[in-house]
């Protein structure tokens, strides 16, 4: 969720790629904030969330035998199965020089890069309309060519093409 003025600069971020109010929302892009390390490990406590699934989302990491949230100061992209459930996340650098550029959920029990297609959630019943689908490579390359018109439309999650991307657009 993007909170003034915490998100502001990720909003901009957002505009400056010519993204739209509805695109925006749709996508449901949002901001992991600079505060401290454990803003989201907090939130987990607060909600009785077991430090040992809070490892496994890949959400919060061990370093050097301290836990800290994997995401910080980042715009914030929702990797959504195609039935909806939220199953990672892509993180956008928001500060010059902030190292990686783009970090991800590390795969878990319930996601595989290569068995994902980001946006397909939101583009499945264009995909089925069409009887056809564009791929693009990342993420806000789908979501300025879903905003410019073309809905039967997916981004890879990933480097590569795989056969079980393939079965799932194929099904």
């Amino acid at each position: 969720q993007m909170a003034a003025p915490a998100g502001l600069r990720a909003r901009r971020e957002l505009e400056s790629r010519g993204l739209s109010a509805e695109t925006i929302a749709t996508f449901r892009y949002g901001y992991a904030p600079a505060g401290g390390r454990d803003t989201l490990q907090a939130w987990f406590a607060s909600k009785k969330v077991p430090l040992a699934l809070q490892l496994k989302s890949g959400l919060v990491i061990d370093r050097e035998g301290r836990t800290v949230d994997r995401f910080r100061n980042r715009l914030m992209i929702p990797i959504v199965r195609d039935t909806g459930s939220v199953v990672a996340f892509g993180g956008r650098a928001l500060e010059e020089g902030q190292v990686p550029k783009y970090l991800n959920s590390p795969e878990t029990p319930i996601y595989t890069k290569g068995r994902t297609l980001y946006g397909l959630d939101v583009t499945k019943a264009a995909v089925r309309k069409h009887n056809y689908c564009v791929l693009v490579e990342g993420y806000f390359d789908l979501a300025q060519v879903w905003q410019a018109g073309v809905q039967p439309v997916v981004a890879l999650c990933g480097t590569a093409f795989t056969t079980a991307q393939a079965r799932t657009l194929k099904r």
